[in-house]
């Protein structure tokens, strides 16, 4: 798969994925979780060593062996768009709480939200989501959120759903 160019710094994302078909899944010790087809948002943050692009490029390659809760969605939904922003400060917590003001939460509590107080890190939505919504909630709900930069992955998997 190719990759947009991604920062070597660390920063927080939004991974979006599309799920074409209805699934189960087994996310690891959370258990089973039906996937309607429709759009999964996800975010996650990669402060360590190799920052964004680092991390990134873990859930750009197929999935052999699933290690975090994202690898167990991945198999059956597409990854479709990554948005990002550069800064050391963890704002995937924030992320989670504005992702929260434009989907629903995932039907497996904890998913992706085990190592925090959040109730989730994933959400779901029939509509494909677009990035600037989400700049646009920041802005409404005094988010002070750095720059977002958004990077889609056109022409992987199947069709986009509409």
């Amino acid at each position: 798969m190719t990759a947009p160019h991604l920062p070597a710094a660390p920063g927080s994302y939004v991974l979006v994925l599309a799920a074409s078909a209805p699934a189960t899944v087994t996310v690891g010790r959370l258990g089973e979780m039906e996937v309607a087809p429709g759009w999964y948002l996800y975010t996650g943050s990669a402060l360590g060593g190799g920052g964004l692009a680092g991390r990134l490029r873990h859930h750009l390659r197929p999935v052999v062996r699933p290690h975090w809760h994202i690898d167990y969605l991945r198999q059956v939904a597409v990854l479709r768009a990554i948005w990002y922003v550069v800064d050391a400060v963890r704002w995937e917590h924030g992320l989670a709480g504005l992702l929260g003001r434009m989907a629903a939460p995932v039907p497996c509590a904890g998913f992706g939200a085990s190592d925090c107080s959040c109730a989730t890190h994933a959400f779901y939505r029939e509509t494909e989501p677009a990035c600037d919504e989400l700049a646009a909630l920041a802005v409404v709900a005094s988010v002070q959120l750095p720059p977002l930069h958004c990077a889609a992955l056109p022409g992987l998997g199947s069709p986009p759903l509409r």
